[in-house]
């Protein structure tokens, strides 16, 4: 009796061991089998999905499934690429034949990078493989699905801190403002939109605030007595480290001063822009 339950609480720590390779200096992670598009694990929905995985012999790729929807912005990211091999990255589309999508090659343990914009609502897969055959049976790489594109917001006072208008349509001196060499501004920063701020004194009707984007080279315009200049959108794709200026007009006869001209540019930024 006691040498059939030793044998039976031996058998249980056996199963309780991870899944070693035949080979002592490697590891088969917890997505093995997923060595081809066919069997690639599924992790579903693709948002902030986290994987450490090996590779763990020269034949072995590791592939994941993922769903993900029409118009979402993301980056598959490979990073902690172990020391001494080189590993690429490949995005593939899960339906007849595996049609590539995209791929990053960068040379040895550079962290290799794919954004992705999706032009169609399904399921797409990630692979993992090594370039040479180099790999690292105990070295974990990690592999990331991030949500690229984030907001911000940044307000800009422009110079001369005040500017005038005679009125009767007559156009105010220009206020400048470069934002260039910002740092608190990301990067490859997008305009989303823009509200020129500050006050107009004394307020009178038809009055109309003007903006320039120097890269873009035209004059937009709020409409009479407003803020917002309407036709700034994200499409336009318009930098926000650049020159801007700004100055207005009203059709009233009286004169009038913009005092601390601002503008409120509300913007969209690629957080992996950089990487």
């Amino acid at each position: 009796m006691k040498k059939s339950l030793c044998f039976l609480m031996f058998s249980l720590l056996l199963l309780s061991v991870p899944v070693y390779s035949a080979s002592a200096s490697v590891y088969e992670d917890e997505y093995e089998p997923n060595n081809s598009a066919a069997n690639a694990y599924d992790i579903g929905l693709w948002k902030y999905k986290t994987i450490s995985a090996t590779i763990h012999s020269p034949e072995d790729q590791d592939f994941f499934k993922f769903y993900a929807t029409k118009g979402e912005q993301l980056a598959v990211h490979l990073k902690n690429i172990p020391a001494g091999t080189d590993y690429d990255l490949v995005l593939l589309k899960d339906t007849y034949g595996y049609p590539a999508v995209d791929s990053s090659e960068r040379t040895g343990t550079q962290n290799e990078i794919i954004r992705f914009d999706v032009p169609e609502t399904g399921k797409y897969i990630a692979a993992v493989k090594s370039k040479n055959g180099t790999y690292d049976g105990w070295g974990f790489y990690r592999l990331e699905f991030i949500d690229r594109m984030k907001s911000g917001t940044y307000t800009a006072r422009l110079s001369p801190s005040a500017i005038s208008s005679p009125g009767k349509g007559t156009v105010s001196p220009t206020a400048v403002v470069n934002l260039a060499n910002v740092s608190a501004i990301p990067d490859g920063a997008v305009v989303k939109s823009v509200s020129a701020e500050g006050t107009i004194s004394p307020s009178l009707g038809n009055t109309f605030r003007e903006v320039l984007n120097k890269e873009e080279g035209v004059w937009h315009t709020t409409v009479s007595g407003g803020t917002l200049f309407p036709d700034i959108k994200l499409e336009n794709g318009l930098p926000v480290k650049t020159t801007w200026n700004a100055r207005y007009y009203s059709l009233a006869w009286s004169s009038s001063t913009w005092k601390s001209p601002q503008l409120k540019i509300n913007y969209q930024y690629d957080q992996t822009h950089d990487w």
